[in-house]
């Protein structure tokens, strides 16, 4: 028997990432996509819409219609819809029967799946390794770090039914520790209504349900990455969208134990999403990609662990973490309800994008006083607002790859690639009044992260982010320096997807 290592795995990813990159053949020629492809391209259709209507058929003058709407609306550029409509196909003379034979290739990941649609595989992955330079006699030291080694897997059974597997391999300082990531499997008849079950993304923060492979910045926003650690839950959930994607929801029931982890008590979570995009169907063109929204989970949390003596020793509420992880709040006991609660306000609009998002928590800390009294609660807010410039011109898409307008390696027409400039502010401020062993751990946080990503084609992404933090404390464990308020650091990341 055969055994493949972690490190295997992100040998075997890395080579097939390349080849994908390098090989013409595993691409689809663009100047010759249906227009299914060109819509879900532009992010008009999900990877599920488009497995559900391939292999679905208009007549030509259907076909028409459709692509006349779609320029009327904007979505088809004038030349996009004249060569659409010019390769037309010429009606059948006579129906055939379907091809039972799969289909294999390469499509934002190697696929296989039958030609109606109804059965489909794809596999995808992605490696991608920090390098950190930091101040001397600050922390973390300078380090390079595999942050990400992951390979997952979708399948599509009945065209309504669909399963996602993703493991992570690596167990690097940032991404936390090896193990599984996403395990669900979702029933999709509608779009009004789907069910998912399993472990996947909790549905409450714009930036956390985003990819981390299509974060503007190499990490997340400070409150972001505190406030849901892990990101991921298990539990059941209810989400669609009415109107077009006018309006989307998620609602869930979550253990509130985090990923890979037994639920603990018999308490859930309860979890609601609402996003409300006004002119995504109607309205001025540069205002189809505004949207905002708001979410909150709920539920109580258990103390989980005591010593001999009754007393509890697990420090398990949120604490503050730097975008390096640098932890300048630790954790402390908590036991009772959590709330988590925060709104967004996003747009997308051609090569540029502006994000804001406001989250606050709050912990009991019930019954952990002399005398079973009950402590002061934990609070936390934070924010953030950023802003990218695709200097390149390329469309700003949602939680997807950029797909550069010249590639460096295109073969017919080489180019520079796709160049973006990122710019951030945050904060992340933590405070309750000292329970007994507690020192005054009161501090606050705030950042400005300067960043430029290249990507060399579709495959491929190369990030430096300059960052400057400030405490509102100074000392051993408050700020990376403990002599000083402030710190400078450069984070770096390469990072290849297939």
């Amino acid at each position: 028997m055969i055994q493949v290592t972690g490190k295997a795995w992100c040998g075997v990813i890395l080579i097939a990432a390349i080849l994908a990159s390098l090989a013409p053949a595993y691409a689809e020629d663009k100047s010759d996509k249906s227009l299914l492809d060109v819509l879900r391209q532009k992010h008009v259709l999900t990877q599920q819409d488009y497995e559900r209507l391939k292999g679905s058929e208009l007549t030509p003058a259907q076909r028409a219609a459709l692509i006349d709407v779609l320029r009327d609306k904007g979505v088809l550029t004038k030349d996009e819809a004249a060569k659409l409509e010019s390769a037309a196909p010429a009606a059948p003379a006579a129906a055939k029967p379907a091809s039972t034979l799969p289909q294999v290739g390469y499509d934002e990941g190697f696929f296989l799946r039958t030609e109606d649609g109804n059965f489909s595989m794809r596999i995808n992955g992605r490696i991608a390794e920090d390098f950190l330079f930091s101040e001397p006699n600050s922390s973390p030291s300078d380090t390079q770090t595999l942050d990400r080694a992951r390979l997952g897997v979708d399948a599509t059974f009945y065209k309504y039914f669909r399963m996602r597997l993703e493991n992570e391999f690596s167990s690097g300082a940032f991404s936390g520790s090896s193990g599984l990531r996403d395990a669900f499997i979702a029933v999709t008849p509608m779009p009004e209504f789907n069910l998912q079950a399993g472990q996947y993304p909790v549905p409450v923060s714009y930036e956390s349900i985003l990819s981390k492979k299509y974060t503007n910045f190499v990490e997340r926003a400070a409150v972001v990455s505190s406030t849901f650690n892990p990101r991921r839950d298990v539990g059941v959930m209810a989400y669609g969208q009415f109107a077009n994607k006018l309006v989307q929801y998620q609602l869930a029931g979550m253990n509130g134990a985090g990923q890979n982890r037994a639920d603990n008590n018999g308490d859930k979570d309860l979890v609601a999403h609402l996003v409300v995009a006004p002119f995504v169907n109607e309205g001025p063109e540069h205002l189809r990609g505004f949207n905002f929204g708001s979410g909150v989970t709920w539920g109580h949390q258990p103390t989980e662990t005591f010593d001999k003596s009754g007393n509890p020793t697990t420090k398990s509420s949120m604490s503050g973490l730097t975008e390096t992880f640098f932890t300048f709040f630790p954790a402390v006991t908590r036991h009772g309800d959590r709330l988590r609660w925060g709104s967004h306000v996003a747009w997308l609009g051609g090569p540029f994008s502006v994000v804001s998002e406001y989250i606050q928590t709050e912990e009991a800390r019930d019954g952990l006083g002399k005398n079973g009294a009950d402590l002061p609660r934990l609070y936390t807010d934070g924010a953030y607002v950023d802003g990218t410039w695709m200097i390149t011109g390329e469309p700003k898409p949602y939680n997807a790859r950029i797909h550069p307008k010249r590639p460096l390696w295109d073969m017919k027409n080489p180019g520079p690639g796709a160049w973006e400039a990122a710019l951030r502010y945050e904060y992340y401020k933590l405070r309750h009044g000292a329970g007994p062993g507690d020192a005054e751990l009161d501090n606050r946080y705030d950042a400005i992260v300067a960043g430029i990503n290249w990507y060399p084609n579709e495959f491929f992404r190369f990030s430096v982010n300059y960052i400057y933090g400030s405490f509102a404390n100074r000392g051993a464990n408050k700020s990376p320096n403990p002599a000083q308020h402030s710190n400078n650091l450069v984070l770096c990341r390469a990072q290849v997807e297939f």
